[in-house]
């Protein structure tokens, strides 16, 4: 049987459509990364991650040869770098990753979905691990509603004036903030929602993973680290 040209020439067509791939990347246990993220990756001609050494070790774990071409995009990246990845976009199957977790959620990632977007440039997710919903998994609340305030500002002044405002609100808060702010965050919690519980993730899926729920005072007392990656939700007063 003669092969089917235009079978073969549909999956090049279908290919050309999509570009720009958005893959969610393990946040602890390397374990984590799908089937479909490998092969995506495998088959990239160019691969866009927040910074080299991180990527490179993602690549590496997933049998990726370490010739493969990497661009980086992070918040030291301007208006102009972004619109050069997105003209790459238009003619290469890239793979968009971030450090870990899902691209374009609290990162960079988003300006190049965004410019990808406007100038008409298909986008397809390659959906996998996230923070937030594993966090979620295993938090022992069923939290329908909440508000996700993600990092808050590293000024002291603007952090501080930042918690008077989140206070006022009535709805369960998702707060996350690099690792060695973990114990400042608690205590800024200890401060202005001292009577509130506290939902703290850290480590997710990482050898040292652990669950802390009671008062920011319990916890800074009770948790045996200082400094690690976490996630933290401040529980609707009643709940």
């Amino acid at each position: 049987m003669k092969p089917d040209i235009r079978l073969s020439s549909n999956r090049t067509s279908a290919r050309e459509s999509m570009p720009l791939t958005v893959i969610a990347t393990p946040i602890g246990n390397p374990e984590d990364i799908t089937l479909r993220a490998k092969s995506v990756l495998e088959k990239a001609d160019i691969v866009v991650g927040e910074e080299a050494k991180p990527t490179r070790r993602l690549l590496k774990s997933v049998g990726v040869p370490p010739q493969k071409t990497i661009e980086l995009l992070n918040e030291h990246s301007d208006t102009a770098r972004i619109s050069e990845l997105a003209e790459i976009c238009r003619s290469q199957d890239v793979a968009l990753v971030s450090d870990c977790g899902t691209p374009g959620f609290c990162d960079p990632g988003a300006h190049l979905v965004k410019a990808c977007r406007e100038s008409n440039i298909s986008i397809t997710s390659c959906p996998g691990p996230s923070s937030l919903m594993t966090f979620l998994s295993i938090c022992g609340e069923r939290l329908d509603q909440f508000w996700f305030e993600g990092f808050l500002p590293a000024n002291t002044d603007q952090r501080l004036k930042r918690l008077k405002t989140l206070k006022t609100l009535d709805n369960t808060l998702i707060l996350m903030d690099t690792p060695y702010r973990l114990k400042k965050t608690l205590e800024n919690c200890a401060t202005h929602f001292a009577d509130q519980k506290l939902v703290l993730g850290i480590s997710l899926t990482q050898p040292g993973e652990a669950v802390y729920t009671g008062k920011a005072a319990q916890i800074l007392r009770e948790m045996q680290v200082e400094k690690a990656e976490f996630i933290l939700a401040v529980l609707k007063k009643g709940l």
